[in-house]
């Protein structure tokens, strides 16, 4: 436990400096994140040299794509290249597995880009908004199934995950939506989201969001016979490990907040 809170206190620290790069610094770095991603996905899936860098050139398309305004192209152009690469790798590798790709590389990239997308469109603030409910839920999910969790949520997918745990992070996030709204409004800060009712309800429903995210992940690791992704986080594992919930529910805050608009 000691070393997952130290970790995550460093990340933090890191997170908060990232904060104050240029947003096309910061860009540029979450670029970065995407394809560490789908370096450890990749590699826990196993995928052959060809697969991988089909991978990461369509990952350069959509990323290109997204923060262009021509996304629907990209994603078209994409899934013309995954085609392509069916074909040719035909007696190599099969399709599922080039199909496989295709799905995490998408998911991966244009959920992710949500997060600067946010931050364009809206604010700071906001943008913050999506690893505020994702990290309190993680972390409300952690402490409540380690001291209260007695049912397990899916044990064939993730077998440390509890049912009170499930709770426990539902409950934080919305708690620390509402206190993130109130710490910003006695600052002078403003913000899209004026009443607390809207920002527990949006902690809350993000909270379970992510935890869908996490379950997606570990469904994933567990088809792929590893424990986890990466281990440049100690405690945590990889940069999907730690990512899988927030990227899962940046389009759920993005949309939410454009509809405040």
């Amino acid at each position: 436990m000691l070393t997952r809170i130290i970790t995550s206190i460093a990340a933090l620290a890191v997170f908060a400096v990232a904060l104050m790069l240029k947003p096309i610094v910061f860009t540029v770095a979450l670029a970065a994140v995407i394809f560490v991603m789908l370096y450890e996905c990749y590699h826990a899936a196993k995928y052959d040299t060809a697969v991988k860098v089909s991978g990461y050139v369509c990952a350069a398309i959509l990323i290109i794509g997204f923060f262009t305004e021509n996304y629907t192209a990209a994603v078209t152009g994409v899934i013309a290249l995954f085609m392509i690469a069916a074909v040719a790798l035909h007696g190599k590798t099969d399709f599922k597995t080039v199909f496989s790709a295709e799905v995490i590389t998408l998911y991966a990239v244009t959920f992710m880009s949500f997060i600067t997308k946010s931050r364009a469109d809206f604010g700071t603030p906001e943008m913050l908004l999506i690893f505020i409910c994702a990290w309190s839920s993680d972390t409300g999910a952690y402490f409540a199934g380690t001291f209260f969790g007695k049912h397990k949520l899916i044990p064939h997918v993730s077998p440390k995950k509890t049912v009170e745990g499930a709770i426990g992070g539902v409950a934080l996030s919305a708690l620390v939506s509402m206190a993130y709204m109130y710490i910003l409004q006695k600052s002078g800060i403003d913000f899209l989201v004026t009443k607390y009712s809207y920002m527990a309800a949006v902690g809350a429903a993000a909270s379970v969001l992510s935890q869908f995210g996490d379950l997606a992940a570990s469904a994933i690791k567990r088809d792929c016979g590893v424990k986890d992704y990466g281990k440049i986080f100690p405690g945590h594992g990889g940069f999907m490990d730690r990512f899988d919930s927030v990227m899962y529910i940046a389009p759920f805050v993005y949309y939410v907040l454009n509809l405040i608009v």
